[in-house]
């Protein structure tokens, strides 16, 4: 009894340090990165698996660095087939006895993973998910050990996306991060938490634990009836900080107010683990408070400490109630933009963490709270969304009428459906599962396969909503005594594409009347538009036309109560290997976004982050001497929720607002008015002022030039 009293105070003290630095105390499962040295060739030949080439060091090779394609390179550019990479993989002796699983971020899109010439796993058709190897058994401890991954980008027919029916670039190689994972031998491989908001801001967390099979094993026999879960829960430290203006508060402080623990034993279901916390209060997710928890789990015995595994969470609800949109109880309608990842030729799908996220702050800095995504993304790309509110439906990589409804591709859709649920389940952000976009939504043989997406994903998330991305939504009405539903109504919310006037090819008076048609054809099913803008060089007129395109639209939707939210397309020009482009090599693009492929703006940026915007600046007007009078509203279009916790502030320059005073804006709710008095700034009269609007997350909500 006395060494079980010492080893849970012990795991007590540990519980606080863990809050205190999660990543250090994550890192103890023994993270090893897998990032450099690297040895790097192209297999033009196809010669590489029949020679064997993963049974010996790569010869006539070069050294690269992950993450990593080749059709960046200039004598690559337009390689698709197969390459090869390989790399020494020391594994100390001390790992003898240890679990050790390899976590590739991506390889786009097959891999054969090889370990000391012996193949540990294959990776097919699957180009952008994560995915685990795991090498306990093929590793030998105290030596060097011959790591190889043979690579292949073709337009084949076993992935997804099918051949070569998707718009954006097709770079292969290893695009995303390496690392190993070194744990005890039947530590959890992950950890699954299911939050639930309760209407009282009470919450429940119910988390799930996969062992290793090991743990079935005769030499573990009664580990399971002996195992403990301390179980941690905590706001997350810095977006705690942020969000309640406490910049110096220590973690320490946090934990004495904030902290719930619980020590449990869990319930067991074969190899998986499950335990239940309740919690008495927390703050909900919502896009300009998007506060996240920590939940932190101590795995142990009364005589050692198994692992220790962690996550963030967020608790939010959001609901379709009578074909209307509400989080957390607040009827809202949502606004984004979606951004096409390896849009920049300087890095293709190799991006580095510098990248991703100068390109989701792109998408915060034009009012996104709500995106799609195409194709699996890196992690770094949800923790963004999951920091900075911005809801997510992401999609399984099914694209164009040229895929087939055939075996091969709905085997390895289905794959990548459990694949993209199991590594993304825990983000807050994402509130949807995509089936798929612009497929043949009607036809005998594609309708079914939607349809059985659909269907899987509720199985495996019932939690979640889903939906398919249609361009068929027009060619049927109720009002044909042959109509035939879209496989898009069997989604929980409609997903069109809207393209009037370009793609689309009707005068764009009649965009109205077509939404119009659709609505009353499914009238109970939300209405969201998944895609609308310009793009060039298949439709001319340059960002002028995209301005004048942009408008127009958003005046459409705006004017339909049924519209629920929109998200513009795209972000960025955007890499593609898709016809219709007159560059070359990998600078082949569509000029379709509101910035260049480089991240620099347009014109049309500040028209797309002023539609997008939540509060509208009205009107100004001089008051008492040295007083100005600023007529603010609540977007009545879209966006529309709540604004709360926004600062105005006024400035000479259009960069240095934040050294001017701030003035809080009051709640205001969609299409409420208020008038706030601010102090002019010295020398108003001599020339242009700026007023800017900043969400609580730190983003311009507006910002509008005046004349004095």
């Amino acid at each position: 009894m006395g060494n079980q009293k010492c080893f849970l105070i012990s795991v007590v003290w540990l519980s606080i340090s863990f809050l205190m630095q999660p990543k250090y105390l994550l890192a103890q499962r023994d993270t090893v990165w897998l990032n450099s040295n690297w040895k790097f060739k192209t297999d033009k030949q196809s010669e590489g698996l029949k020679a064997a080439w993963f049974t010996a060091p790569l010869i006539n090779s070069r050294t690269v660095s992950i993450p990593h394609t080749w059709n960046i390179e200039d004598s690559n550019q337009m390689h698709y087939g197969w390459a090869w990479y390989q790399r020494n993989l020391e594994i100390p002796a001390t790992y003898k006895n240890k679990q050790l699983v390899l976590e590739f971020g991506a390889v786009n899109h097959t891999a054969h993973v090889y370990l000391n010439g012996i193949k540990v796993a294959d990776h097919i058709g699957d180009g952008f998910n994560k995915f685990k190897v795991d090498i306990s058994k093929a590793v030998q401890p105290g030596k060097n050990n011959q790591l190889t991954v043979a690579v292949n980008n073709d337009y084949g027919k076993n992935k997804v996306p099918y051949g070569s029916s998707f718009d954006w670039p097709n770079d292969g190689g290893i695009i995303r991060k390496v690392k190993m994972m070194v744990t005890h031998p039947v530590a959890p491989s992950q950890i699954w938490v299911t939050p639930t908001l309760h209407k009282d801001s009470s919450a429940t967390v119910k988390i799930k634990l996969p062992f290793n099979a090991a743990i079935l094993e005769k030499k573990y026999a009664g580990l399971k009836s002996t195992l403990k879960l301390n179980i941690q829960i905590a706001p997350d430290l810095e977006q705690y900080k942020q969000m309640n203006r406490q910049p110096n508060l220590t973690m320490h402080e946090l934990a004495r107010t904030q902290m719930v623990t619980a020590l449990v034993k869990p319930d067991w279901d074969g190899v998986n683990a499950y335990a239940t916390v309740q919690i008495p209060k927390v703050k909900p997710w919502h896009f300009d408070f998007p506060h996240l928890y920590f939940v932190g789990v101590f795995i142990a015995t009364d005589k050692e400490l198994i692992d220790v595994i962690g996550t963030n969470t967020g608790f939010r609800n959001l609901a379709f109630i009578n074909g209307q949109t509400h989080l957390n109880g607040e009827r809202v309608k949502l606004m984004g933009v979606e951004w096409t990842a390896g849009s920049n030729p300087d890095y293709g799908f190799a991006e580095t963490d510098s990248v991703i996220l100068a390109n989701c702050k792109l998408m915060k800095n034009v009012n996104a709270i709500f995106t799609r995504q195409h194709f699996q993304q890196d992690d770094l790309f949800y923790e963004f969304c999951d920091r900075n509110g911005i809801l997510v439906q992401q999609e399984v990589p099914l694209w164009g009428p040229e895929t087939p409804a055939s075996e091969t591709v709905q085997q390895i859709a289905m794959q990548q459906l459990g694949s993209m649920i199991d590594n993304l389940y825990n983000h807050p952000s994402i509130f949807s599962w995509g089936a798929g976009n612009e497929l043949r939504a009607r036809d005998a043989d594609m309708k079914p396969f939607i349809s059985a997406l659909m269907k899987k994903s509720r199985e495996l998330d019932p939690g979640r909503n889903t939906a398919y991305v249609s361009n068929t939504l027009t060619h049927g009405y109720i009002t044909n005594p042959n109509f035939v539903p879209d496989a898009a109504a069997e989604g929980d919310y409609l997903m069109m594409n809207e393209y009037g006037g370009s793609w689309w090819s009707i005068p764009t008076g009649e965009i109205h009347l077509y939404l119009d048609s659709v609505h009353m054809s499914y009238p109970d099913k939300p209405f969201f538009i998944s895609e609308f803008g310009l793009c060039e060089p298949n439709f001319k007129g340059g960002d002028e036309r995209r301005v004048e395109d942009l408008i127009y639209h958003m005046a459409i939707y705006e004017s339909k109560p049924y519209v629920e939210g929109a998200i513009y397309f795209d972000l960025t020009d955007y890499r593609t290997h898709y016809p219709g482009t007159t560059d070359i090599g990998k600078f082949r693009r569509r000029i379709h976004g509101v910035y260049d492929m480089y991240g620099n703006p347009k014109p049309s940026m500040k028209v797309l982050r002023e539609q997008s915007s939540p509060i509208e600046i009205q009107h100004v007007a001089n008051g008492e001497k040295g007083k100005l009078n600023i007529t603010l509203y609540g977007s009545m279009g879209l966006p529309q929720h709540t604004v709360s916790g926004y600062q105005l502030y006024i400035s000479s320059q259009q960069d240095n607002y934040l050294q001017t005073k701030p003035y809080l804006i009051p709640t205001l709710k969609p299409g409420q008015r208020h008038s706030l008095k601010v102090e002019a700034i010295k020398g108003l009269g001599s020339g242009d002022y700026f007023i800017t609007i900043v969400r609580p997350t730190g983003f311009v909500a507006s910002q509008k030039r005046f004349e004095d």
